[in-house]
C-alpha cells in the first residue's frame, strides 16, 4: 500500500522544470540554463521514448554540477548512475579537454538505446568518458585499490538509494580537500518530508545526517 501512494504522490509531485507548467520556475531555468545540443539530445530522447525517462536529472541540477566544476577547476569526476549518459556528458562538457569521467553503472540499456550512439559522435565530449558497467561500489574500490584516495574533484551520486550511504563514503575518500559531492534526488520529490520509514527514503536520511553532523 505504502509503494502504491509513493507512486501517486511521485508523479504528483515531481518536482524538476521539464516536467512543471509553473511561471515562475520556466522564468528562472530559461534564462539561467543553457544546455549544449548533445546534452539536450540526450536528455529529450531519454524523456520522449523511456517509460521511465523522467528519472533523468533536470536541467537545473546537470547545470549547478558544471558551475560547480568550473568553479573549482575541476579535471577528474565520478558519475555514479549512468542511466542514458546524460550527466557523464553534462560533467565532461565542464572539464577542460584532458578532463576524465569515470561513469558507473549495472545496466547499460538505457544508455545503448539512448545516449550511446550520440555520444560516441562527439570526439570532443568521448573522450573524456569512461563508461564502466559494474556495480559502482567495485570501481570505486578499485579506484582506493590503485592509490586514487584523494585524487578526485567531483562526485555526483544519482543511484540506488540503499547504497547512498556506502557511495558517499567512498567518495569522501577519493575525493581531494576542497573537492565537491553532488548527492541527487535527497527530498525525493517530496515524498521525503511523508514516508519517513520507506526503505529508500530511510536511505537518503541516513547520508543527510551523516553530512550534517560530518561538516
Amino acid at each position: 500500500m505504502c509503494s502504491k501512494k509513493i507512486a501517486e504522490f511521485g508523479l504528483a509531485g515531481l518536482d524538476k522544470s521539464f516536467f512543471k507548467n509553473d511561471p515562475v520556475s520556466k522564468y528562472c531555468t530559461e534564462l539561467s540554463i543553457k544546455q549544449d545540443p548533445l546534452l539536450k539530445k540526450v536528455s529529450d530522447d531519454t524523456i520522449r521514448n523511456l517509460p521511465f525517462g523522467l528519472m533523468i536529472g533536470a536541467p537545473e541540477v546537470y547545470q549547478l554540477g558544471q558551475n560547480l566544476l568550473r568553479l573549482i577547476r575541476a579535471k577528474k569526476a565520478l558519475d555514479i548512475g549512468t542511466f542514458t549518459g546524460a550527466s557523464a556528458v553534462a560533467w565532461s562538457l565542464a572539464l577542460p579537454s584532458d578532463g576524465q569521467v569515470i561513469s558507473m553503472d549495472v545496466s547499460h540499456d538505457a544508455f545503448k538505446q539512448i545516449g550511446e550512439q550520440a555520444i560516441k559522435a562527439r570526439e570532443d565530449v568521448a573522450k573524456k568518458i569512461t563508461f564502466k558497467l559494474e556495480p559502482a561500489l567495485q570501481t570505486l574500490d578499485g579506484l582506493l585499490a590503485n592509490g586514487e584516495a584523494g585524487t578526485w574533484d567531483f562526485a555526483f551520486i544519482d543511484a540506488d538509494k540503499e547504497n547512498y550511504l556506502n557511495y558517499y563514503e567512498k567518495c569522501v575518500e577519493l575525493l581531494r580537500p576542497g573537492g565537491v559531492m553532488m548527492v541527487d534526488n535527497v527530498s525525493f520529490c517530496g515524498l521525503a518530508f511523508i514516508f519517513f520509514e520507506y526503505p529508500l527514503i530511510k536511505a537518503i536520511h541516513i547520508v543527510l545526517k551523516k553530512l550534517l553532523y560530518n561538516f
